[in-house]
């Protein structure tokens, strides 16, 4: 039998979880070792468990083992996983992975956005874990996952069995460890860049930096950005904010639902169903809104490009001394009155379709009265009566357009141009159909419509 403490010794990790036998002396030929003088002499050291196959074999086969050679390895316990949310919606990159088409580098994410009672988390159980055991055959005990109560957060409701969450608003997911936020805001810290890409949100968009060429903004709510916005999109269910101005470099859209406020506007285009309000000025742009463009604040100046009002229009300035042409429209807008002259198109088309199509059809009736139509005229008088039906859908529709566009002529009658301080030559005034080009300055004015004139008064 072989003395194995003359040839090797073991070495026994701190943590009870390794051994290495490490040869101090070769051995002769002769000297066999069997695997059950190795388990036995293991044993004596208290190494049971965790025994490495091919390192007893290779003991057995007499080989000089030059390294330390590690016999035995314990298996350790597994903790359990604690108790934590899984979101329930999903945010991802736009790819291009079939390399079909080009991809908009600016879509870039999605915003987490959930809608008012979609279950967005849920909570997944703690686990016990698995306990492990040491090469002295003890065991270990693993740690359980912790577990935790899963309460609402703000904008959210815990269903009856404690495991799931719902929003109760449409907005923006912030989920901590233990609880699930839905806010109707969502903030970029800095610029909108290629990091950020284009926004897409269901309730209000803060940027707190600069929104540039060729970048899009979408919101149900506001738009709010501190900084500036270039030739940018911006569209908005409620107001948009810009609080360093837009420089639109004729690029820029924002349409906005409500309201829109900024410090100037530069070769831009916006509209807004509520009001305008500029502090500084309006250069060079088009600028639409449903009720009033104020421009009365500091400079308070509206030169070049189209300035639109359903209402009225209010400045210090507008013009200048260099006679920049400018356009103002009371009422309706110019877009308004092309749309209100196709509409007038189409319904006299219409009308004067509805007549000869009648007259057409009216034939065919009388003589199916008194005998059969052929094949031929029972095809002929289908085809009239199909058209006579779009004709008329025409008729109705235009005529339902045209009723809108009364509204915005009631408005112009009411409405008026104020200018605090001077109004310049070459401006052009529209109130609907009628127009009014200004020739010579005029200062602290009133220009509305009377009797189908537009006057000129003092404020």
């Amino acid at each position: 039998m072989l003395e194995m403490d003359d040839y090797f010794k073991i070495d026994v990790s701190t943590d009870k979880m390794q051994a290495h036998l490490i040869q101090i002396k070769e051995r002769n030929e002769e000297d066999q070792l069997t695997r059950d003088e190795l388990e036995e002499w293991l044993k004596e050291y208290g190494v049971t468990h965790g025994l490495i196959e091919e390192s007893l074999l290779l003991l057995i086969s007499g080989e000089t083992v030059t390294s330390p050679l590690k016999v035995a390895s314990g298996r350790p316990a597994v903790n359990g996983n604690h108790a934590y949310l899984k979101a329930l919606f999903h945010s991802h990159e736009t790819t291009n992975d079939d390399g079909l088409g080009p991809v908009n580098l600016r879509d870039v994410i999605d915003i987490e956005s959930v809608t008012s009672g979609e279950k967005i988390a849920c909570k997944i159980a703690a686990t016990d874990g698995v306990n492990g055991v040491n090469i002295f055959g003890e065991e270990l005990k693993a740690v359980p996952g912790r577990d935790f109560v899963l309460r609402k957060g703000k904008n959210t409701r815990v269903d009856e069995t404690g495991q799931a969450v719902y929003s109760l608003i449409n907005g923006q997911v912030s989920m901590s460890e233990k609880q699930v936020h839905v806010y109707p805001i969502f903030e970029v810290k800095g610029d909108v860049d290629m990091k950020v890409g284009n926004i897409t949100f269901v309730g209000n968009v803060i940027i707190n930096g600069n929104v540039p060429t060729g970048f899009s903004v979408q919101a149900d709510g506001d738009i709010r950005v501190r900084g500036t916005v270039e030739g940018a999109r911006l569209l908005a269910g409620g107001s948009i904010y810009v609080g360093a101005g837009i420089v639109g470099q004729h690029k820029s859209f924002l349409k906005a639902g409500q309201d829109i406020q900024t410090t100037f506007i530069n070769q831009g285009e916006v509209e807004a169903d509520g009001t305008i309000e500029v502090t500084q000025a309006i250069l060079h742009s088009s600028s639409i809104a449903g009720r009033s463009i104020i421009c009365t604040k500091g400079k308070g100046n509206i030169v070049g490009g189209t300035v639109s009002a359903g209402e009225e229009i209010r400045a210090k300035t507008i013009g200048n001394a260099m006679q920049t042409k400018t356009l103002l429209y009371i009422g309706m807008n110019a877009r308004l009155m092309n749309k209100q002259k196709a509409a007038e198109s189409n319904q006299k088309k219409a009308q004067d379709e509805l007549v000869k199509l009648g007259k057409l059809l009216k034939v065919y009736m009388d003589k199916h009265k008194t005998k059969a139509l052929t094949g031929k005229e029972k095809i002929l008088m289908l085809r009239v009566q199909h058209s006579f039906r779009a004709a008329k859908e025409l008729l109705d529709q235009s005529t339902d357009e045209l009723e809108s566009y009364g509204v915005s002529e009631e408005r112009q009658r009411h409405g008026a141009v104020y200018v605090q301080q001077t109004i310049y030559p070459n401006v052009d005034i529209h109130f609907g159909k009628y127009r009014r080009k200004l020739v010579a300055p005029h200062q602290y004015a009133r220009i509305s419509l009377i009797d189908r004139e537009i006057t000129i008064a003092s404020l």
